[in-house]
């Protein structure tokens, strides 16, 4: 397994319709980009000794910053609405 270092160039905490997505935009030192599409939010879990955790991405260092900043899908950059309806089939 290859791990790629990238770093953000941009969050977005997109609402089309009903459907709520968080969308990264990376760039790794070679140029290359790639678009991060997180779908699920929020979530729980159980730890070895069955005790139940819940998290929220918006809780999270480096998500706490795009919770407030809604933005609709149809105003994000031509590239990025590719990669999302490409992954998506919007």
């Amino acid at each position: 397994m290859k791990v790629l270092k990238a770093t953000r160039e941009a969050i977005y905490n997109v609402r089309r319709g009903r459907e709520q997505l968080v969308v990264e935009l990376l760039r790794t030192p070679e140029g290359k980009t790639f678009v991060s599409i997180h779908k699920t939010l929020r979530g729980a879990y159980k730890t070895g000794e069955g005790e139940k955790k819940e998290w929220d991405l918006f809780e999270r260092e480096g998500f706490k910053e795009v919770k407030e900043s809604e933005v609709e899908y149809e105003t994000l950059p031509p590239e990025v609405r590719k990669a999302i309806s490409s992954a998506f089939r919007y």
